[in-house]
Parts: C-alpha cells; sequence; structure tokens
C-alpha cells in the first residue's frame, strides 16, 4: 500500500505528511505536561525541514522520481518527540538542511564562491544552536573537492564565512556579555558507547538505526562506482554526511541520543527510497517503507 501511494511524487503527499507532523506535535504536547506550548514552533521548522528534504532529493536526481525518501525522513524526524530532542537541535537541523542544499547546487557551476559561503554561514549559525554541528565543516571541502577545487579562492571562502559569523558572535558576546563562546566550547565533550554500563530501551532503536546506516555506506562505497559519474558526487556528499553522524556515534554517544542521530535521517532515507525502488517484489518494498514506522513505535513504547 505505501509502496505504491508514495511512488510518484505530487504536492499532495508533502500536504499530507505536514498534517501527520502538525497532529503529532499537537497530540505530544497535550499528552506529555512537560511540554510547552511554545514547542509549536517546531511545526514550522519540521515542515520547512521536510520541504528542504523534498526539495534536496527531487532536484538533485538522489532517487527515481518518488516520495519514498520524504516518507522515511518525515517518520524518522518525528522520533524526537519520543526522545525529547530539544528544539534548538532541530533548529540547528534546517540550517544544516540549507547548507545542503547550496552544496549540492554546486554541479551547476555557476555563483560557486557565494553557494560556499552560504552553506559555511548556515552551518557556522547551526553550530550556534547545536555545538557538533561543527562536524558538517568537513562537507564543505569535501564538495570544493569534488566539484571546484582547481581555484585557491574556493578554498579560501570558508573560512570568510566562518569569521563572519564568530565576529558576529564575538560582537553579540561583547556587548551583552552572555558567555555564549565560552558555554559553546564548555559544550563539547566525549562520551563513550562502551562506557555505558545500562543501556535504556530507546538507545536500542538508535543502535538499530546507526546499524542500517553502517549497512547504507557499505552499500554507497561499494556501489559508488556503478553510479553515474555525472551525479556520483552527490552521494559522495551523501555519504559524508553519514560519516558524520557515525563519527557523532562514536566519539559522544550521550549527545548521539539526545538529538545527534538527525543528521543520519536525511542518507539513511535517501538509502531506503533507492533500495525500496531496486527492489522488483512488492512485500519486500513494504517491509523497508515499514522500518521507519517500526523505529517510531519502537522508540515511544521503549520510553
Amino acid at each position: 500500500m505505501l509502496s505504491t501511494f508514495f511512488s510518484t511524487s505530487r504536492l499532495v503527499h508533502y500536504l499530507m505528511l505536514s498534517i501527520i507532523v502538525v497532529a503529532m506535535v499537537l497530540f505530544a504536547i497535550l499528552w506529555d505536561p512537560q511540554m510547552h506550548w511554545w514547542e509549536l514552533i517546531s511545526i514550522l521548522v519540521l515542515s520547512g525541514s521536510l520541504a528542504l528534504v523534498e526539495f534536496i532529493v527531487s532536484k538533485n536526481d538522489l532517487t527515481p522520481s518518488s516520495s519514498y525518501a520524504l516518507w522515511c525522513a518525515t517518520i524518522l524526524l518525528l522520533t524526537y518527540l519520543a526522545f525529547k530532542v530539544p528544539l534548538h537541535i532541530i533548529i540547528a537541523l534546517f540550517f544544516i538542511l540549507l547548507a545542503i542544499r547550496r552544496l549540492l547546487s554546486l554541479k551547476t557551476g555557476h555563483s560557486i564562491i557565494k553557494k560556499i559561503f552560504d552553506a559555511t554561514f548556515w552551518i557556522s549559525i547551526a553550530t550556534i544552536f547545536y555545538h557538533w554541528s561543527a562536524l558538517l565543516y568537513l562537507l564543505v571541502f569535501v564538495s570544493i573537492f569534488l566539484y571546484v577545487r582547481n581555484d585557491f579562492r574556493h578554498w579560501a571562502t570558508p573560512f570568510i564565512g566562518l569569521g563572519c559569523v564568530w565576529v558576529l558572535l564575538f560582537t553579540y558576546d561583547y556587548v551583552w556579555d552572555d558567555q555564549v563562546i565560552s558555554l559553546l566550547w564548555q559544550s563539547y565533550k566525549t562520551s563513550y558507547l562502551w562506557e555505558r554500563d545500562v543501556f535504556q530501551g530507546q538507545e536500542f532503536i538508535l543502535l538499530i538505526l546507526i546499524t542500517l546506516s553502517v549497512i547504507g555506506l557499505f552499500v554507497y562505497m561499494t556501489k559508488l562506482i556503478d553510479i553515474q559519474q555525472s551525479v556520483r558526487p552527490r552521494f559522495t556528499i551523501m555519504t559524508f554526511m553519514g560519516l558524520c553522524g557515525m563519527t557523532l556515534f562514536l566519539i559522544d554517544f550521550e549527545s548521539f541520543c539526545n538529538g545527534g542521530y538527525l543528521f543520519l535521517i536525511l542518507p539513511l532515507s535517501v538509502f531506503i527510497a533507492r533500495v525500496v525502488h531496486a527492489i522488483d517484489h512488492k512485500v519486500f518494498k513494504e517491509i523497508f517503507l515499514w522500518i521507519p514506522i517500526l523505529l517510531l513505535l519502537g522508540s515511544f513504547l521503549l520510553y
């Protein structure tokens, strides 16, 4: 049923999934007394994030024409309600998606410096909201290497974009004496999976998520040579985005569980969508499309 309904890419799919987001967030606010009404802002942020996911996937031919990736991204994003992901991390994800959109648009060869600056700027803003967003700076340099590595100005532009944000941040810190920068630096710490003596039930859901991501990474790396050369850099960027999420899993497991796992949602959604397109058997298509729902249900049931 899901494989048939989402087999095309239509506006009605985005509208329906947006309604699901609104309903789920409203239900969570009414059901959980610890949630506040100002968290309704997350509806706007999530709707904007889903619009960016749809734009990134469709405009860059990451999957054949369908809404499979949008479906997976929507359901996986809603796990933030079960994991109590803070709103500031959701906002950081939105800015990260803005940066990914600009990096993937480097394929056109137009306004290169502006796009690199914009991507670095958005990642820097995301880092203010969630410190581990800084891992995504790697994507900027990977994208430069893949698309426009022959001009020195392109390699220098990210440092200019980063510098602009830090100048603004220093100015704000100085005028308002909020100590934002010191708090940002103090946020960086490590916590390792193997140091845990006891695991919460929800954390097993994230272990399944990271396992699927590792499988997806392995498939990407083994099948990358079979992908058309014109679109290969885009999948390389998706692969490195997944690697950033896996790196966070390894160096700060606590932060990964508190919302860092959202870094994996875009590449994982693309991977599941491409698997569904590659499978001919309808039953297996349905099984893969039900994986996000099972993860969502599991995250609530194991709360």
